[in-house]
């Protein structure tokens, strides 16, 4: 009997300890459930922003690089899911304007310069812009470069710009243009001598000596073209500075003036019809008559249909 008692003792506490086992496997396997769980979906997380951080950098990189079309794909999709993303709002109109300027083709620049004025006037209805006065100023560009009739977009941005504090180095000269465009000619001088008592280049000042030249004020327009004839280094340059001063010396009558300047284009560009002809009705007027033969000769030899140089030759 002690036996048999001692025995059924040792089979209920062999039972016991296996169910205690197996609670506690089954214990391990749930903890060891949600342990994974919470593990796999803190990776998950930790990728995510891992991959949002790779590509905010990688926009950025591509940016810095240049990479405009890159940027704006990356961009615009961002868009497409939020269209008042403010960062891919900024991306996304100054890349369009930057392709813009770049491109060869007239559609395709004006398609980004619609998308570019879409993208950046949406970024100042939204708000929060830092630097709101850079946006204005990169509007007033595409404005511009979109054609005469957005000539009055582009001064209002431009303005706004100046206005708030930014001055780029072509502001003035924007603005200058965008008055150009409208047939504003003295708004235009205005703008463009305020552009270069700053930064006098050589096609600002020839630009300069086209504007005071439409308003009569020869002697101004011919300084500007001096100007630019003696500061640049740009060959086709100096033959434009050159052509305009000529022709502003014989309008006005000064054909000592202009015989030198023509003389000085006509052997930068012999082959010149234009230049040549010029220089022969110059020499007309001087009462050189023998030199004004040979200029005119010279104009058929580079074109024998010229009617100028014919009519002067055999009238």
């Amino acid at each position: 009997m002690a036996k048999s008692g001692f025995r059924h003792a040792t089979h209920a506490s062999r039972k016991k300890s296996l169910r205690i086992s197996m609670y506690l496997m089954i214990l391990i396997i749930v903890i060891s459930a949600v342990v994974y769980v919470a593990v796999d979906r803190s990776a998950g997380l930790f990728r995510e922003r891992t991959e949002n951080v790779r590509n905010v950098i990688s926009i950025s990189d591509l940016w810095d690089e240049g990479r405009y079309a890159e940027v704006v794909a990356i961009a615009e999709d961002r868009l497409a899911g939020d269209p008042m993303d403010r960062d891919a709002l900024l991306f996304a109109g100054y890349s369009r304007f930057f392709l813009a300027i770049s491109r060869l083709s007239a559609e395709e620049r004006n398609v980004d310069l619609d998308a570019a004025v879409r993208h950046l006037r949406l970024l100042k209805a939204r708000g929060g812009t830092p630097h709101p006065e850079r946006v204005d100023y990169v509007l007033g560009k595409a404005y511009l470069l979109k054609g005469t009739y957005w000539a009055d977009q582009a001064i209002y941005y431009l303005q706004a710009s100046l206005d708030a504090g930014y001055q780029s180095e072509d502001s003035y000269e924007f603005i200058g243009r965008a008055y150009s465009q409208l047939g504003d000619i003295e708004n235009a001088l205005h703008w463009y001598e305020l552009a270069a008592e700053t930064h006098p280049t050589d096609r600002l000042l020839i630009t300069l000596g086209e504007e005071a030249f439409k308003l009569g004020l020869y002697d101004d327009a011919a300084e500007y073209y001096r100007l630019s004839i003696n500061g640049t280094k740009d060959e086709s340059l100096k033959k434009r500075g050159l052509s305009q001063l000529g022709q502003l010396y014989y309008d006005v009558g000064n054909y000592t003036m202009a015989r030198g300047v023509l003389e000085s284009l006509v052997s930068m560009e012999t082959g010149n019809q234009d230049y040549q002809f010029l220089l022969g009705e110059t020499y007309h007027e001087l009462g050189m008559d023998r030199e004004a033969r040979s200029a005119w000769l010279a104009v058929t030899r580079i074109n024998p249909r010229h009617i100028g140089a014919l009519h002067r030759l055999y009238d």
